[in-house]
């Protein structure tokens, strides 16, 4: 039954803030540029078909997991790994994706802005890059059925992306653009949230506005038939669209770089993860068919273009066929570059949130370096040319993605038990979950793998020319040696971390010990704040259903205010739960410290300190043995000397 408070909560700005941010991150280059390119490649409807599959069966359970666990730990990419130690290094390399993708992203942006001013300054530049589809002859030479087509591709390539050597004013524009944007994405991020989500909340419906208007004037109905063709159907024996339609999924649904994870402490903080999922997925889905139903219904005639910069080229393309004006190439462009800046946010969100939580008052020093080395990177991609960029886009970052996501679902489902994370999502969202949501996040590893494994072996056994570098391949394996040495070196580390026994009086120093307990939570694992945290606890340890819902109830609790209050917590058990709660074990875990140092306090209170009124804190006495007997003893010899004193007089 819909009541007025359920319809105030629904149109409560912290819910309405939290969708505009889901749309404008729906609109980043991902949908707006990478899809589209994907649908000219391998054929509109087909690509569009496979990646509504896979984000249906692999993106939705994906970010059901990024959200439950930024939500409840409040961490980063990195800091979520408390879970399990040993996989730390999964969360470095979702950080290396969002560094990877942030670099052809800015290249990307830095055009479409280099196209702005080069529009307003000059007349549109493909028009003198045209060429003759048939060569004049000495019969035909004067007559009017020469036909011109357009090359855009080698006419960027004279331009925008010429050698150094040959166009240097056109490589120093770019790279000054490339500049100023790394300088500008430190300040924008100074507050790493609250300018974030006010730009996100303009530019979603800026760039949905403008792509109205656009296609409202220019776009074209009988375009859009070009989205099937029946010789495309045959694309579906490569394994190109099929592991492309996977990681494209990954890529629309911000689950790649771990901008969710990062956004579950703010963004996505008091929203049911469970629904938002859906909700989230959803909208990426009808951005995908509504940006290639777009491109196509505005692109230009004949084949579409294959490049990584393929939308660009179809702006110009129709621009130049239509004898448009420029206003309209420069509103596509406009377009572009608001989408790009969406794009950079969410992808320097989790690299700046980690900066932000390791690097101290420092860390902002930290995001300035961090640019330069950005900007440095981006001016010598480009400085390589148009091969080196395919080869990071469409080989390297499909490849880390692919292995980052198997891991991650792994390491959570089948190490830290998919019945804890179950139970865990049950914390934040106060009612059962599907099995579904389990059999789902079984499936993914079992999607990924071999899809993965056919499109590796295709690189491999793929006829070579040998006067040619094998760059594909030689990125393969470059992958796997970053993938190994990340993994294994910060899995080193945490194992030779794990000291959390020493506090019971024995030190298990062997190796075995130490990896073991590296798979198991360590106590810095779960919600920060101590009362939502000891709910979780107890949750865990009763059942999962007797503390109340932390995160959509967080006036009750008082989650991470300080104004939490123990009133606000039913006591009332009912009797299948106190069944529940007397045969269920502790976990592996090492939070029965908790209650051990409960227990082991309220021993010395009751031995040592039976006058004493108790605290309200639940570990005020924390403290060594001798020193509280020495407390004890000196309270008890003051007692002594004040009654004999008394008796003198």
């Amino acid at each position: 039954m819909i009541t007025f408070g359920n319809f105030k909560n629904l149109l409560s700005w912290r819910k309405i803030g939290c969708h505009l941010c889901t749309l404008a991150v729906a609109l980043s280059f991902n949908n707006t540029w990478r899809t589209p390119r994907e649908t000219f490649r391998y054929g509109g409807l087909q690509s569009l078909l496979l990646i509504t599959v896979a984000s249906a069966l692999v993106a939705v359970p994906v970010v059901l997991l990024h959200l439950a666990v930024g939500q409840l730990s409040q961490q980063d990419a990195v800091g979520i790994w408390k879970a399990v130690p040993f996989f730390k290094g999964v969360g470095f390399l979702r950080l290396l994706i969002s560094f990877l993708c942030s670099m052809y992203s800015m290249l990307y942006l830095a055009l479409s802005v280099m196209y702005i001013f080069h529009t307003l300054n000059n007349s549109l530049s493909y028009g003198n890059c045209a060429e003759l589809s048939h060569p004049p002859t000495e019969t035909t030479e004067d007559s009017d059925d020469v036909q011109l087509t357009y090359n855009v591709t080698a006419c960027l390539k004279e331009t925008f992306l010429a050698p150094v050597d040959d166009r240097p004013e056109y490589y120093v524009a770019l790279a000054f653009i490339v500049i100023v944007f790394w300088i500008v994405f430190p300040f924008i991020l100074y507050n790493p949230v609250k300018l974030m989500k006010r730009m996100l909340y303009v530019l979603g419906p800026l760039v949905l506005l403008l792509a109205i208007i656009i296609v409202s004037v220019i776009g074209n109905k009988q375009k859009v038939e070009l989205l099937s063709k029946v010789a495309d159907w045959k694309n579906y024996v490569q394994p190109n669209i099929w592991h492309g339609a996977l990681v494209q999924a990954l890529l629309t649904s911000q689950t790649a770089g771990g901008y969710l994870i990062s956004s579950g402490e703010s963004i996505y903080a008091d929203i049911d993860v469970q629904w938002n999922s859906l909700i989230f997925v959803a909208t990426n889905i009808v951005a995908s068919w509504a940006a290639v139903l777009f491109w196509f219904a505005i692109g230009g005639e004949g084949d579409k273009e294959t490049g990584n910069l393929a939308v660009l080229m179809e702006i110009y393309k129709v621009s130049v066929e239509k004898n448009l004006s420029k206003a309209w190439p420069l509103l596509c462009f406009a377009m572009l570059a608001l989408s790009g800046i969406i794009t950079m946010l969410t992808f320097l969100h989790p690299l700046y949130d980690r900066y932000r939580r390791v690097g101290g008052y420092k860390w902002r020093h930290v995001s300035m370096g961090s640019s330069a080395v950005s900007a440095v990177g981006v001016i010598a991609l480009v400085s390589v040319g148009g091969h080196g960029l395919e080869v990071v886009e469409d080989v390297v970052v499909p490849f880390l993605v692919s292995v980052a996501t198997v891991l991650e679902i792994s390491a959570f489902v089948f190490i830290y038990g998919w019945k804890v994370l179950v139970e865990d999502i049950e914390f934040l969202t106060g009612r059962k979950i599907k099995k579904i949501w389990v059999m789902s996040w079984c499936a993914v590893p079992g999607i990924i793998v071999p899809v993965a494994l056919w499109w590796i072996i295709s690189w491999f056994i793929k006829k070579q020319n040998w006067t040619e570098a094998p760059w594909e391949k030689a990125a393969v394996v470059s992958s796997v040696c970053v993938i190994f040495i990340l993994f294994f070196t910060f899995a080193a580390v945490s194992v030779s971390k794990q000291v959390q026994y020493d506090f019971i009086g024995v030190r298990f120093s062997s190796l075995k010990q130490k990896l073991k307990s590296s798979f198991s939570p360590s106590r810095h694992w779960g919600p920060r704040d101590p009362i939502t945290h000891h709910y979780w606890l107890a949750s865990r340890e009763e059942g999962g259903q007797s503390a109340p819902p932390t995160r959509n109830q967080r006036r009750q609790l008082g989650q991470f205010s300080g104004s939490s209050s123990f009133n606000d917590v039913s006591s009332s058990y009912s009797i299948k739960e106190m069944q529940v709660i007397a045969k269920k074990r502790r976990s592996n875990s090492d939070d029965w410290l908790v209650l051990y140092r409960k227990h082991y306090i309220a021993e010395l209170c009751h031995k040592r300190c039976e006058t004493r009124k108790r605290s309200k804190s639940l570990d005020w006495a924390v403290l060594p043995r001798l020193k509280l007997q020495s407390k004890y003893y000196s309270r008890k010899n003051i007692r002594i000397k004040e009654t004999s004193f008394d008796t003198l007089f």
